[in-house]
């Protein structure tokens, strides 16, 4: 075999490889989308009626609000 076939053979290999690398991750993309968990689906075990609040999250209020960046 000459270099030229031996080229040609490594690219087309490489490029159907490539394609079936790209067809099986998109698969596994529409298989994990389709686990995903719906927006409107909420917790059974939540006891409050009321819009949900965050948890463990802290309201971030910084001191001196309303001063520009030059401090005056």
């Amino acid at each position: 075999m000459d270099l030229v076939s031996i080229l040609a053979t490594v690219i087309l290999v490489t490029t159907i490889g490539t394609m079936v690398i790209g067809i099986g991750a998109y698969f596994a993309f529409k298989l994990r989308d389709k686990r995903k968990p719906s927006k409107k689906k909420t917790d059974e075990t939540l006891d409050s009626t009321g819009p949900a609040k965050p948890v463990f999250l802290k309201r971030y209020e910084p001191s001196g609000a309303g001063t520009g960046s030059d401090g005056q």
